[in-house]
């Protein structure tokens, strides 16, 4: 449990959206239905219960409340409304979600804002743009003529006329201006065209060309299967081999991953993703059966890709060449993924095959087999890395692992970073202390890494020890239940809590109250679940099941505990400016502190009580 957690939902995050409508669409969904698109759930009480789709859970520790319209992992501590579950069961953003949503319910979103509904506007056009242009590559594929070459071409590397279809694979002619003339003749405008990456202008300034000719073309869909880029395999001996969509209102290379619409259910069903370098390595793959598999478009895996696959997987399985190449490729992906929380795997192919090539000759069984056998990229980095060293020097053999030691001192987790230590050492050969000593000379050489602009470092986690009194979370829980009686809720004092998730949920619950006094549970629910403060702590709390024999007296305990803290810590600040006053000789406002100070301890002990000047000379 924390003090706090990120995700809260701000005017800018919310697209503008005004929160009328966003609670209409709210009112009219039931998160249990869309929970149950995902997870396998059971009744438990008033409740239901699954495995999470957010980690690997072996046993059921996702709740969702119908009645309240809120889930929690207990084993993660991912909790939130349905928007909050949709965000990350798909990786769109609060405006997507909510926009989707809303249509599913019958209720259109305007935009409010100009410069919004601008952007917007722009993306949507890209978006029809796509749509077009995809429609337009495909329909080169079936023709006679203008697809011959894409069709002999996909024959040969065994893709079938199903998978073809299923990808939306098309062609595009060898000519200049094909798609400029064909789009344009269907009210597009050169802007649109440029706007979406298809057409780049001239340098002569006059005029613009196709940027896709030549080419065998698939389709990259976002998780909505919108048509958010392309990318193309040049059909000649032309340059270069592969060519995708530059950076658009709708696609961003380092963001996105190909397939990954098509791979999403398998991926959260098996917990696991396979990621491959290639189009034809992804669809290979999906083609044999294998659909937990997504591709890079070009570039090595970035922060935002590890992001994304954090959202849907607990395991990754990579593939790298053994070589040293290889070898720097799983120093990069370590670094990468230390402190990820993803399991992370292994393949290393057969010299001279890729992932099309192996599973066509050798079949899916076989791959299978590889990546049951596949090795941690732990293992497979220190491996790799000390093949590499001199034969028999204990001394290279060491060095060769100090960029996998610089790598693992990244790790925020004590345990699992002397568990790692542990593991080097036993490759090694050496005791765990030899490297131990070794560990300050690397900690006092750390690379400072970069956080890349949109990744978002904090997240909400799972729950830990509760840091502060346990009188504070329990009236918070039994306020949550509405368990609070209004001549409890007049004693609530948010300045008497000290963890902030809890000061912000009193201070919340206070501007929820009925014509009695009593908290509105459900609008404060509503309203808490998407503060960055109190959301977690809201969620957890309102799905725990704490039991108390006596509830009233428990909640008056508690009440008469907070006031006793609030008593002793405003005593301590007053006697600490008495002893300021004393000291800066401030004679009035030391007697105006002593009489303060006796008041307080009157107040707290029900007795008179001397001066304390007493007790404040050192």
């Amino acid at each position: 449990m924390q003090d706090g957690a990120v995700g809260a939902t701000t005017p800018v995050s919310r697209g503008l959206i005004s929160d009328d409508i966003i609670n209409q669409i709210r009112d009219r969904v039931d998160i249990a239905d869309i929970v149950g698109q995902h997870v396998s759930m059971t009744k438990a009480g008033q409740n239901l219960k699954g495995c999470c789709p957010f980690h690997q859970d072996k046993t059921p520790s996702f709740t969702v409340s119908p009645s309240k319209q809120i889930f929690h992992c207990f084993g993660c501590g991912a909790g939130g409304n349905v928007f909050t579950f949709l965000i990350r069961i798909t990786g769109a953003n609060f405006p997507e979600v909510v926009r989707d949503l809303g249509r599913k319910v019958g209720i259109e979103i305007e935009e409010a804002a100009p410069h919004v509904g601008s952007q917007v506007a722009q993306a949507r056009r890209v978006e029809q743009v796509n749509q077009a242009a995809a429609v337009w590559f495909k329909q080169n594929l079936l023709d006679e003529r203008v697809g011959a070459s894409g069709r002999l071409y996909l024959g040969r590397r065994g893709i079938q006329q199903l998978t073809i279809d299923q990808f939306g694979i098309g062609a595009a002619p060898a000519e200049w201006d094909s798609l400029l003339k064909a789009l344009t003749k269907q009210g597009f405008s050169h802007s649109d065209l440029m706007a979406a990456g298809l057409v780049v202008a001239r340098d002569s300034g006059s005029g613009f060309y196709d940027r896709f000719r030549g080419r065998v073309m698939f389709t990259i869909n976002d998780l909505h299967k919108r048509v958010v880029g392309f990318g193309g395999r040049v059909l000649d001996n032309g340059t270069p081999k592969y060519l995708n969509s530059p950076d658009t209102p709708l696609f961003r290379k380092g963001h996105t991953l190909f397939a990954l619409d098509k791979a999403c259910e398998a991926i959260v069903r098996t917990k696991t993703v396979i990621v491959v370098e290639g189009y034809f390595d992804a669809i290979a793959l999906h083609q044999a059966g294998i659909s937990y598999v997504v591709a890079t478009l070009g570039t090595a895996l970035t922060p935002q890709h590890v992001q994304v696959l954090r959202r849907f997987a607990g395991n990754v399985v990579l593939l790298f060449d053994p070589d040293a190449a290889g070898v720097r490729a799983a120093l990069r992906g370590l670094d990468l993924f230390v402190n990820s929380g993803l399991g992370v795997k292994v393949i290393t192919l057969p010299t001279g095959d890729d992932p099309d090539t192996f599973v066509r000759k050798e079949g899916p069984d076989a791959f299978a087999r590889l990546e049951a056998a596949a090795p941690s990229l732990l293992d497979y980095a220190l491996d790799h890395s000390m093949k590499l060293a001199e034969a028999g020097s204990l001394e290279s053999r060491v060095r060769s692992v100090d960029n996998v030691l610089r790598i693992l001192q990244k790790s925020e987790h004590p345990i699992e970073r002397e568990e790692r230590m542990k593991i080097v050492a036993e490759r090694l050969g050496i005791n765990q202390s030899r490297l131990i000593e070794r560990y300050p000379g690397l900690q006092s050489q750390p690379k400072k890494v970069p956080v890349s602009p949109g990744v978002q470092t904090s997240e909400r986690t799972a729950s830990t020890v509760f840091k502060g009194l346990p009188e504070e979370r329990d009236l918070v829980l039994l306020l949550l239940h509405g368990r609070l009686a209004p001549a409890d809720v007049r004693r609530l004092r948010p300045e008497a809590f000290t963890v902030a998730a809890c000061r912000k949920l009193v201070e919340l619950a206070l501007t929820h109250l009925d014509r009695d006094g009593r908290i509105e549970v459900r609008p404060l629910l509503d309203e808490a679940v998407d503060d960055a403060v109190c959301g977690l702590l809201a969620t957890e709390l309102s799905l725990r099941e704490d039991h108390f024999d006596d509830t009233c007296a428990h909640i008056k305990a508690c009440l008469e505990c907070l006031d006793r803290k609030r008593s002793e810590q405003v005593l301590r600040d007053l006697i600490g400016r008495l002893k300021t006053a004393e000291q800066e000789g401030r004679v009035d406002e030391v007697h105006l502190l002593n009489v303060q100070i006796n008041e307080v301890r009157r107040r707290k002990a029900g007795t008179p009580t001397v001066d304390v000047g007493s007790m404040l000379k050192e």
